[in-house]
């Protein structure tokens, strides 16, 4: 097989691989599933490997084909999954921050069960949950209830915050 074919045919097993590794990670649910990429990446090396190993003795000219396409499979592997997992945490929550004087608040919304917290900072890397509680999506309106306060989002403003009279400004987050 010439250099051209076998090229031909690892760019072709790439795009085999894409769309079945890409099937496979969109349609698990990979929250918090790093083993996923720690199992999944040697097990494709380790198939193609086989499959190399077996046309070795079967079909040689294949044989290159799937041994160069265990290093590139395993990329896109790892790859495709670290994607889908960035992509499902991000999906999962919904977060909002804002300023008041010199502490930034951020509010964080699931959006696999109905609870949401809040923290506050004052300066970048140290943050403090302070309140949790449920929410409850009405129209156009985000009701957040924990223990001892109801608020409310509307329009991208959080209102009744420490009994504010002002609503304080949301930006996404």
């Amino acid at each position: 097989m010439t250099l051209t074919r076998t090229l031909k045919g690892v760019l072709l097993l790439a795009v085999i691989d894409i769309v079945i590794i890409w099937l496979w990670a969109a349609n698990e649910d990979l929250q918090g599933a790093a083993m996923y990429v720690y199992i999944l990446v040697p097990f494709v090396f380790l198939i193609n490997l086989i499959i190399s190993g077996i046309l070795f003795f079967v079909k040689r000219a294949y044989s290159a084909m799937f041994f160069i396409n265990s290093v590139s499979a395993s990329f896109i592997a790892y790859w495709l999954f670290t994607a889908e997992m960035s992509k499902q945490a991000d999906a999962a929550f919904d977060s909002w921050r804002f300023n008041i004087q010199d502490t930034i608040f951020r509010i964080d919304k699931s959006n696999k069960t109905n609870d949401f917290s809040i923290s506050y900072s004052f300066e970048s890397g140290s943050s403090f949950s302070f309140m949790e509680g449920q929410y409850k999506l009405k129209n156009d309106t985000l009701l957040l209830k924990s223990d001892s306060v109801t608020m409310f989002i509307y329009k991208g403003k959080l209102h009744n915050f420490r009994q504010s009279e002002r609503p304080s400004t949301l930006e996404d987050y």
